[in-house]
Formats: structure tokens, C-alpha cells, sequence
């Protein structure tokens, strides 16, 4: 045998021995059953309304965009199998899976108009989506959900059956992303219509086009549990690797109260965990999955008598030192420059890098006076004491006491801090009932529109009631515009955050997931995005 040959035949082994391996490796860890566990049951599992957690895990198992993210978030093939853009990136042309099909065999494939009908209805103002912002960027949108344009005017096209053309209102490289986000996926018109007014409510009027369906008539029984098979009719560039996905909802069908110890029996394969519990689930054998999405501030009631002042609200954030309050800071999580995260983008652009920044305010030695001066304009001689709320953490409650330590000098007053378990405090920022509290803000999604709206006067996650029409002038003018145009309003709308002292940002925090282990390929997206299972191993 001559040394080439020798060469070819030891590689022609090494090939098949790989091959043997890898299929040996998959027929081990695949066609198994995933369990995980839901807070709560799905409010619904239609993608265009959809926006609490549990439900948009569920869609992105039954439903599949034009798109999908990998572990990386970057768009990869969904069921468009390839995509091209003009010159300027404001208009995407979407070729489609010929094999693309409803989990129901009767509606036959997914088609162009599928999409085209559920862009229109996402952003049609009767059906009350409140997600539809992140299609803003498409043609006339914006004035098709105010309806000053009839939904026949969106820049949404089915050229053929297997080709969308979506027309932009600016240049946005980055739109492919953001189609494998829920209410982009495709909606069959006919099946929609045939459920009258009930649909994505109860298994029957549920028809995905994902990697997995609902497991029976009776796979979802709520407040119990929603079970999801492997769909026949997924065609996919890959397959999906578990047989079936076994939803548990609530605390009542699975304890993770104590997560290590559901990850231990493995009655959940996936949970999600606090920082504190990180060592105790890698001493399991556990890996771990985290993303920063979440910004811890000081946060004050702008409709309580004394902090409806600007003057007082700046006092109380100028007063403290914020590096001793910042050497508190809980494990895992970083200092907080900004209300807006530092990974958040606009367009496929690191926002911030287009913003600037950090806009919080500086401290200051006049806090005092400042404080004076609020107390004069309020008609006020002297303040009450005040209690701070915060959660039961004793390293946040070390940066609270550096808090108070200040004002209570600076201010010859007395404060207390009224630490509360995370519903408490949550009923708590909810009801209104409180005048400073450490609450968290986090985004729904991506872009900085994402927290921004939060504050705005109509907004019913407003942690801090604060109402201001210069604010939401410039949050609404922002919305529609190229990337350019819609960061110098949004950065001009958070600078104005920051200066009025409406929230002031502490630090940021990390969300951590831990699979059990052997298991492997579960893809958790940041905010709200929810999970992945397509790609979930078992050993």
C-alpha cells in the first residue's frame, strides 16, 4: 500500500469512527422527554398578544418565525430557508421552506399570506397587542396601529405563496432578528377565523407550525400541566432532538422552591436560580445559562406628597456616597451607569455607543440646601420620617443603610428601611403604597424602547407613577425614525429621566438558569424571550 493510500484509508477510519461516535452520542442524548416547569399557565398561546413569560416559552416551541436565534442570538433559518435585502437594508425579501407546514395536516403549508395576515392583525388597533411596537419599524405600521392607514397599507407583501417582501421605513440590517420574536410568527387566516374569538385559549383552537405541537386533546389542562410532542409535520433544517416537551405549571405540580433540590430528583431538567445558589448547583453537576436583563435602582413615588417635588427627589439621590453604596452590591451583578442596559441595541447597534452616557445624577454637597429649597416649595418646615422598602438581602441592605446613614446626617432626620420578601415588595411597588423603594425594572424585549416605555404616563408598569408629557413626546417621536434619529430622542428622553430623578440606577442584575445534569442544548434568550428545546439532550 503506498503512503497516499495508507493516508486515505486512516482518514476514510477516522471519518467513520467520528460518524459511529456522533450518531452514538445522539441516538444517546436524543428522544427523550424534557421537563420544565412554568410560573404559571400561559394567559394565552396566540403570538400576537401574547406578553407573560410562561406563554411565549410555550409559542416558541408551537410556533416558528420566519426566523429562529441561535445561542448566540444571532437569526438563523426559520421557516424562511434564506433572505436577501436591498442596498440600504429597507427591503427584505423571504423565501420560504417549500416543506414548511401547520401542525394540522388539513391547512396544508405555511404560505406568505400566513404572515402577511398575522403582521396585519398584530398591528390592526382591534386586536390590542401590545407587543406590536417591535414591528414599528415596518412601513406605515406606526399609523396602521393608531388607524390612520387601513391594514391594507402595511409594507407586508406575498409576491408568491413561498415569497414575503417587507417594506421598512428606514435602513435596518438587523430586521431578520427580530422576526423570530412572537408576534411575528405566521397565523393561518382560514383556522383563526374558524375559532371565533377563542383562539390560542384551549388546545382545539391552537395550530403551530414549530418543532413541536400540543400532545393530544388533553396535553394542556390548566393550572396543571401543557405537554408538547415532537411535531410530524416539522421540516426544519434541524430536527427537533427531544421526543417531547412536559410542561409543569405552578408550584402545586412541581416544588422548585428549592431548586437544587428539583434539579437533584430531576423533576425539572431546566430551573431558573438566584445568584446565592449558583455554587450549590455546579457542586450538582449542573451547567449553567445567564444573561444581564435585568437594572436595580432607588426609585421614588412622584405622585406621594413629598416626592411629587423634583427638588426633594434630587436631594435624597445627591445626598449619598455612591461608590460606599455601590461596594454593597449583590454577588454576580455590576455597577449600574444606566437605566438602559449596556447590551441593549437599536438596530443591530450597541445603543449606548450611539447615546453616551452615564446621564444618573452626580452627587452633590448642597443636598440640604436642596432639600430646604424642596421643603419651601411644598410649604413644608420639616419632613416626616420616611421608610425605605427594599428586598430582604443583606448585601442590598447594606447599600440601603449607606443610604440612610447620609440622609440622616445630612437631612437631621431619622429613616427606616423596611426590608420585604420579593411579592411584598412587589404588591407593594404595585399598589403604589410607598414613597422610596429598591425596585428592579425589566425589559419585555430588546431596544431601548424596551424600558423606556416604561415610564411613560400611560404606562401601567410605571414603578414610579411618574407622569410627564415632555417625557412621552419625546419616547413617541423616537419610534418610526432610522436608527440615528430614534437614539438622539431616545437618549434625549432617558437624559430627561435621569434629571427629573426618577429612578436611579444601582446596579445591574444577571438571570441565571441551571440544567441538570446530562443535560444539554437548552437555549434561554434574555428578557422575554423564553427558552428553546429544539436543540435539548438528555443523557
Amino acid at each position: 500500500m503506498t503512503i497516499k493510500r495508507a493516508a486515505a484509508f486512516f482518514l476514510l477510519l477516522t471519518m467513520l469512527f467520528t460518524l459511529t461516535a456522533c450518531k452514538a452520542h445522539k441516538a444517546k442524548n436524543a428522544d427523550k422527554t424534557i421537563n420544565y416547569n412554568l410560573a404559571s399557565d400561559p394567559q394565552t398561546l396566540d403570538p400576537q398578544i401574547a406578553t407573560d413569560t410562561p406563554s411565549i416559552t410555550a409559542i416558541q416551541a408551537l410556533y416558528e418565525g420566519l426566523a429562529r436565534l441561535d445561542a448566540k442570538e444571532s437569526a438563523i433559518p426559520g421557516v424562511a430557508q434564506s433572505w436577501e435585502h436591498n442596498a440600504d437594508s429597507t427591503q427584505f425579501t423571504f423565501h420560504l421552506r417549500s416543506d414548511a407546514k401547520w401542525s394540522k395536516k388539513k391547512y396544508g403549508s405555511v404560505t406568505a399570506q400566513d404572515f402577511v395576515f398575522a403582521f396585519r392583525r398584530a398591528l390592526d388597533p382591534t386586536t390590542g397587542s401590545t407587543t406590536c411596537s417591535q414591528m414599528f419599524s415596518i412601513k406605515n405600521a406606526r399609523k396602521v396601529h393608531t388607524g390612520q392607514l387601513p391594514v391594507s397599507q402595511l409594507g407586508v407583501a406575498a409576491k408568491d405563496s413561498k415569497t414575503l417582501v417587507v417594506d421598512l421605513e428606514y435602513s435596518s440590517p438587523d430586521f431578520p432578528k427580530l422576526t423570530a420574536s412572537a408576534v411575528f410568527m405566521p397565523c393561518n387566516e382560514t383556522f383563526f377565523n374558524s375559532t371565533s374569538g377563542r383562539y390560542g385559549l384551549e388546545t382545539e383552537y391552537v395550530l403551530g407550525n414549530g418543532p413541536f405541537c400540543i400532545d393530544g386533546a388533553y396535553g394542556w389542562v390548566h393550572d396543571k400541566y401543557l405537554n408538547l410532542a415532537r411535531s410530524d409535520n416539522y421540516s426544519g433544517k434541524n430536527a427537533p432532538l427531544p421526543s417531547s416537551v412536559d410542561f409543569s405549571i405552578g408550584s402545586k405540580t412541581v416544588d422548585i422552591s428549592d431548586p437544587i433540590s428539583a434539579l437533584k430528583s430531576q423533576s425539572v431538567d431546566a430551573v431558573p436560580i438566584s445568584s446565592s445558589q449558583i455554587d450549590s448547583a455546579q457542586a450538582i453537576g449542573c451547567t449553567l445559562a445567564s444573561f444581564q436583563d435585568t437594572t436595580w435602582g432607588l426609585c421614588f413615588n412622584t405622585q406621594s406628597q413629598v416626592f411629587k417635588n423634583l427638588k426633594m427627589r434630587s436631594a435624597f439621590i445627591q445626598a449619598f456616597n455612591r461608590s460606599k453604596v455601590l461596594s454593597h452590591i449583590p454577588k454576580g451583578s455590576s455597577a449600574a451607569e444606566n437605566i438602559i442596559l449596556p447590551e441593549t441595541t437599536l438596530d443591530g447597534q450597541n445603543y449606548r455607543s450611539l447615546a453616551g452616557g452615564p446621564f444618573y445624577l452626580k452627587q452633590s454637597s448642597n443636598a440640604s440646601q436642596i432639600l430646604a429649597s424642596g421643603l419651601s416649595e411644598l410649604h413644608l418646615s420639616s419632613m416626616d420620617s420616611i421608610d425605605v422598602y427594599c428586598p430582604d438581602d443583606a448585601n442590598i441592605k447594606l447599600m440601603v443603610t449607606e443610604m440612610i446613614a447620609a440622609w440622616n446626617k445630612q437631612f437631621s432626620n431619622y429613616f427606616n428601611m423596611q426590608p420585604l420578601s420579593s411579592s411584598a415588595l412587589q404588591n407593594r411597588l404595585q399598589s403604589g403604597n410607598y414613597d422610596v423603594i429598591i425596585c428592579s425594572v425589566k425589559p419585555a424585549g430588546d431596544g431601548p424602547l424596551a424600558v423606556l416605555s416604561k415610564f411613560t404616563s400611560n404606562s401601567t408598569d410605571n414603578p414610579a407613577n411618574w407622569k410627564d408629557s415632555a417625557y412621552d413626546s419625546l419616547v413617541s417621536s423616537a419610534q418610526g425614525k432610522s436608527a440615528k434619529e430614534a437614539a438622539a430622542a431616545y437618549t434625549a428622553a432617558e437624559k430627561r429621566l435621569n434629571e427629573q430623578a426618577v429612578f436611579y440606577p444601582l446596579y445591574y442584575e444577571k438571570s441565571y438558569y441551571a440544567l441538570a445534569k446530562g443535560v444539554t442544548g437548552i437555549i434561554f434568550h434574555p428578557y422575554q424571550g423564553g427558552a428553546d428545546f429544539i436543540n435539548a439532550g438528555k443523557e
